[in-house]
């Protein structure tokens, strides 16, 4: 996975080079983040061969690791040309996704919390393989039309009352 993206980086950083002007790009911070980028594929591929090698890692890979979120923030910063509002990185979100003008109520989807999912499954040489990563929590539910909901509302909900999560992932989450 690593590899490939990391091909298509300099594919793109190189394609970039052939089509825009040296200055504009510069202005644009086009190569700065596409080399940042590769730069930090560059690294998860070699943590990533350590590992798949039971090899252990070494306290800059340990560093990287750990503070893997600073250092993508600070890729977006470059792409964006300076800095980023924190409300870009908010995770919890509503939207309306329907308008019934008859009951006057709007369906409202919204994103909540990540959650942890743990995932079993069986590869093609018949062993179970445990995944485990963040998943959203989901919800539905209706709102009346004059009291359409945002993000900043929603998280408010959450955080006070929120709703059930729809029945038919319960099978699934929790």
């Amino acid at each position: 996975f690593y590899t490939r993206l990391l091909t298509l980086t300099e594919m793109t950083n190189q394609g970039f080079k052939n089509l825009i002007p040296e200055e504009e790009l510069e202005n644009l911070m086009i190569e700065a983040g596409l080399n940042k980028f590769a730069e930090i594929l560059s690294k998860l591929l070699d943590i990533s061969k350590k590992e798949l090698e039971n090899k252990p890692l070494n306290d800059n890979e340990y560093n990287f690791i750990e503070n893997f979120g600073s250092i993508s923030e600070s890729l977006i910063e470059i792409i964006s040309g300076g800095d980023v509002d924190s409300e870009a990185f908010k995770t919890v979100l509503v939207a309306d996704v329907h308008t019934d003008g008859n009951t006057k109520k709007v369906l409202e989807e919204g994103v909540g919390y990540i959650k942890t999912a743990v995932i079993a499954y069986k590869l093609p040489e018949g062993h179970i393989l445990i995944g485990v990563g963040p998943t959203f929590s989901y919800y539905e539910f209706k709102q009346p039309m004059e009291d359409r909901l945002t993000d900043e509302g929603w998280r408010k909900i959450l955080d006070s009352n929120p709703p059930p999560e729809p029945e038919w992932n319960s099978s699934f989450s929790e």
